[in-house]
């Protein structure tokens, strides 16, 4: 089996962090090709000798479907053999466990493609308002495709129109929920490695510690640890899941971690009490209740900062 796994990178000061090179390592471990894009300008990626086959440096300002798009396309163009095509992108922490019994247990499924997990929610932002309920969809950090998907004229179709899009909901609605409602339309059947699909609940973000201890979960989203939510809730015990349940050397987390909150205090501080009020507060409300809440201040602070001459920080 030749798997061709296309990784989208994105590091906000260029460099490739120790813990996208474990997760590259690992998937060196279940894919004969890997093609590294990173959505930069100047990455050194010296210390992918050995892990990475191609890498492709470039700003391209399209977030991850723009990496996948161009990793896809230079296989293409390159000649290079696969069987199966996998999309992976550096926003987890992992993986903790190995990703082989995943794949061994996903070939036995028929379907034409799939992903770790499946959601409802995927809001987005027009005019600051919130979008109306979306459907469901594979969710695009890790999604596998098989020949008869990615060798189809609607695929073909779907990445050609892949562009710079001006909020990551346009993306997160054209491109993430709008590829697997495309499938869908188009009789292809998905399958998820963990089907505990809920119309309640975002099981990636708020039973990520569920997943972690009780399925075995191998991911865990960097949001969850970078924007400052370890001190709210169930949430501040990250540590202390991963360290009792896997093998996984949490420095890595930790300094990637300390490196982005020090140079940006603003987003990742831990002692950002308007979050730690926010959270106890909405804790309890649906998903798309506190969204709405968080889109509500995006606007809000447009607003503020544009009268103020964009002198706020931003909460």
């Amino acid at each position: 089996m030749k798997r061709l796994c296309v990784f989208a990178h994105w590091d906000r000061d260029n460099i490739v962090d120790d813990c996208v090179i474990y997760y590259l390592k690992a998937l060196k471990e279940v894919c004969s090709t890997i093609i590294f894009v990173s959505d930069t300008d100047g990455t050194d990626v010296s210390k992918l000798d050995g892990i990475a086959d191609y890498c492709l440096i470039k700003k391209h300002g399209e977030y991850d479907f723009g990496s996948y798009k161009r990793g896809f396309f230079f296989a293409l163009e390159n000649n290079i053999e696969f069987d199966e095509l996998l999309f992976a992108n550096d926003s987890c922490y992992g993986p903790f466990f190995p990703l082989k019994p995943i794949f061994d247990k996903m070939a036995k499924k028929k379907c034409d493609w799939w992903g770790l997990t499946r959601n409802k929610y995927g809001l987005c932002e027009e005019k600051n308002y919130l979008c109306p309920p979306v459907q469901p969809h594979i969710q695009s950090y890790f999604l596998l495709l098989k020949p008869q998907v990615f060798n189809s004229d609607i695929f073909l179709e779907f990445i050609n129109s892949i562009k710079k899009e001006e909020s990551k909901g346009d993306i997160i609605k054209k491109y993430e929920i709008g590829f697997s409602q495309l499938l869908y339309k188009n009789g292809f059947k998905s399958a998820e490695y963990l089907n505990l699909f809920s119309y309640k609940l975002n099981y990636l973000i708020e039973k990520w510690d569920v997943l972690i201890k009780k399925y075995k979960f191998p991911f865990l989203k960097t949001l969850i640890v970078k924007n400052g939510f370890e001190i709210t809730g169930e949430v501040k015990t990250w540590r202390k899941v991963i360290q009792e349940n896997t093998d996984y050397p949490l420095e890595l987390i930790v300094s990637n971690y300390n490196r982005l909150k020090n140079l940006h205090p603003n987003v990742y501080s831990e002692f950002n009490i308007y979050r730690k009020i926010r959270f106890w507060i909405l804790k309890d409300f649906p998903p798309r209740v506190r969204y709405f809440v968080i889109l509500t201040e995006k606007g809000l602070y447009k607003i503020l900062n544009t009268i103020c001459f964009n002198k706020l920080h931003k909460f």
